[in-house]
Order: structure tokens, then C-alpha cells, then sequence
């Protein structure tokens, strides 16, 4: 499947990255790949990298979908492909972002720290650290998201409709607001992850954003 094919659809749904079956059971979202390798990909996928130009017209999708995938992108490409999923949208559209929160205490707990307390690995999000470069290759997660630094994200983009739905706080209060899975499906929230449902607590920060 290719862009070119979506271009004449009254209604076009983007999902980044490699895209659950679960999530097209209410909306027909258009996975977003770097590797379709099925049946079911190659019907249902775009070859494409998230950071890079997305080859639809201005204003033509109605909701664009990121689910686990921008921590796996270095923090410094990420506003201007958040732009670029604003360009594309149509005006009040939906940008949906849900990316794990490290102040939830699963993820903190597993994460790997410095000598000053700060997360310099998951082995639970993929790849390698490179102790000598002090880095995170081979697909893991680069940067580990908490709502500050995911608000100076969105705060420095063209979105100015931004609605936090799922959070910590800075001071670590668990924020849980209603999310609306009509509209994109998210998985790692307390309404469907067992880790996460009793208490009841955020495990990904989850956002809307409009255009």
C-alpha cells in the first residue's frame, strides 16, 4: 500500500508503526511501517518513517495515532514530525500520543539509573545501552517520558489544543481522566493492563491533541 492510494478517501486514519488488529475494530487506521512483511501488513500498512514527510495533501487526515513509538525516536526529531502530523491533519482533527510514563512505578522500578537516580535504560523497552557512549541503540528506548517533558514537547509545536487525559504529575499525583477508545484504541492504560488496575494508576501518559 502507498500514499498515493489513500489520496482520493474522504476519510484517511493513520496509526504509527506497526499496527494491532485490535485497533482497526472500530476505526480503520492505516499502519505506518518501516518493515510490512504479511498479508495483513501489506494491506493494511504504508511503508514509512514517522520522522519523515508524510506525502498527503494539507488537511486531509481525520485522526493520526502514536502508541509506544515516539520514545523510541531521539527527543530532538520529534517536534517537527509532530508538525508535520498537524499539517496533514484536517482542522479538528485528532492527534493522539500515548507513550509510557516513567513515574509510573513498574516502569521506574525495571529501569536501569545513574549514580544521580536519573533512567538511562529500560530493558523492558528493547535494544542495548552502550555503557562507553552512553546511549540506547539498537531500537530501545532513547528518552523516557513524565509529563514535563512531554508538555515542552507539545508545547513547542503548532498544537495549541492539548488535553493530558492519563499523567503523573510532577509531584507524582496519578492523573486519570476519561478517554474516549471509540476514537483510538490505547492498550497500556489501567481500563485494560491488569498491571496497572488495582490500584488504579496511569502507565502511559496519553494525550489528545486538536487541530
Amino acid at each position: 500500500m502507498e500514499f498515493k492510494d489513500l489520496q482520493e478517501s474522504e476519510n484517511i486514519y493513520l496509526y504509527a508503526g506497526d499496527l494491532p488488529e485490535v485497533n482497526r475494530e472500530n476505526v480503520p487506521f492505516i499502519g505506518l511501517t518501516l518493515k510490512p512483511e504479511s498479508e495483513w501488513w501489506n494491506e493494511f500498512h504504508i511503508k514509512h518513517d514517522v520522522t519523515g514527510a508524510i506525502d498527503l495533501p494539507d488537511n486531509s487526515v481525520d485522526i493520526f495515532q502514536s502508541e509506544d513509538v515516539f520514545e523510541h525516536i531521539d527527543y530532538d526529531q520529534l517536534k517537527s514530525a509532530i508538525n508535520e502530523i498537524y499539517r496533514v491533519l484536517k482542522p479538528g482533527g485528532l492527534f493522539r500520543l500515548s507513550m509510557p510514563d516513567y513515574r509510573c512505578d513498574l516502569l521506574h522500578e525495571r529501569s536501569k539509573k545513574d549514580k544521580h537516580g536519573n533512567i538511562i535504560f529500560d530493558r523492558g523497552g528493547g535494544g542495548r545501552y552502550l555503557r562507553i557512549k552512553k546511549k540506547v541503540v539498537d531500537g530501545g528506548h532513547v528518552w523516557f517520558p513524565k509529563y514535563e517533558s512531554t508538555k515542552s514537547l507539545l508545547d513547542s509545536t503548532e498544537f495549541t489544543d492539548i488535553n493530558f487525559l492519563h499523567y503523573y504529575d510532577t509531584d507524582g499525583t496519578p492523573i486519570l481522566n476519561k478517554i474516549d477508545y471509540s476514537k483510538c484504541f490505547v492498550r497500556r492504560t489501567p481500563d485494560f493492563d491488569e498491571r496497572v488496575s488495582s490500584p488504579m494508576r496511569p502507565m502511559s501518559i496519553v494525550v489528545d491533541c486538536s487541530k
